[in-house]
């Protein structure tokens, strides 16, 4: 009877164990991090080059003390004139108004409300940009950028602290550091449609479905201003207990298409 019993649990040992190594591992398909990374970063990486190019156009930031000529497209610029004429530092309000087309195609509305703590068009200055009821495409953008330039070789490095994206449906946190260089657009500084820049640094988010993710630039990601979307450049993604992936945005092209890799497979997805 033992002999029956010890064969029987055997053999249902064997069973089991032959059940569980047939069975495949589930395939690491998560691509929402991806996603939510490039939603937050485009827009992120965007502000302070359209910033410098309305600051260094604005003698009310610069070194001339002069206020500001009057404006009839958006985004409007303004600094208020007891501001200007008290010294630094000084508060520009870069306002799209309920409703901006951008010539990277996107709409805009709200406030980006610059501070900058000596005349931008000095050595190294540095500023302070703060996203008040800032959208995009129906999208929300909070937080804060810290930005300090570097007037030798055209770059600026920004420290967002606070970033959140967000509409009805769900909420991105994100925070990062970027060192962007200016690698077109030198002659025409005050126009931002022909200006490139490039980006290097890492990040740290959540994304969507509360999965904390790592974001590593590595290999610099390009940002034109005539386009809406990321054209060029790689992003390692590390969504929290998962493997790393690498986000491809292409060869420079304008277009809204990018490739995820996980190990052996790739991913098209589309970028917003």
């Amino acid at each position: 009877m033992k002999r029956i019993f010890l064969f029987a649990s055997l053999l249902t040992g064997i069973i089991i164990a032959g059940v569980i190594s047939c069975k495949k591992p589930t395939p690491d398909t998560e691509t929402t991090s991806a996603t939510d990374n490039s939603i937050c970063e485009s827009e992120f990486d965007r502000v302070v080059p359209a910033t410098n190019s309305i600051a260094i156009g604005d003698p009310g930031v610069n070194g001339n003390r002069q206020l500001p000529s009057t404006q009839s497209q958006c985004p409007i610029d303004s600094i208020d004139p007891a501001d200007t004429l008290n010294g630094y530092p000084v508060t520009m309000y870069i306002k799209y108004g309920t409703s901006c087309t951008c010539p990277d195609g996107k709409i805009r509305k709200g406030t980006l409300v610059c501070t900058f703590d000596t005349a931008w068009d000095s050595s190294n200055p540095t500023m302070t940009v703060v996203l008040q009821n800032y959208w995009v495409n129906g999208v929300h953008f909070e937080g804060t950028i810290a930005v300090s330039k570097n007037t030798a070789n055209r770059s600026f490095t920004q420290t967002i602290t606070g970033g959140k994206c967000s509409n009805s449906s769900w909420t991105i946190l994100y925070n990062g550091t970027h060192t962007m260089t200016m690698t077109a657009g030198f002659n025409t500084l005050t126009d931002p449609t022909d200006d490139v820049f490039q980006f290097s640094g890492n990040a740290t988010g959540t994304n969507r479905e509360s999965v904390n993710f790592t974001a590593d630039i590595t290999s610099p990601v390009e940002k034109r201003g005539n386009c809406r979307y990321i054209t060029k450049g790689t992003v390692d993604i590390t969504p929290e207990g998962k493997n790393t992936r690498t986000i491809d945005f292409g060869d420079g092209t304008c277009d809204d298409k990018a490739t995820l890799k996980i190990k052996n497979s790739t991913f098209s997805f589309t970028l917003q």
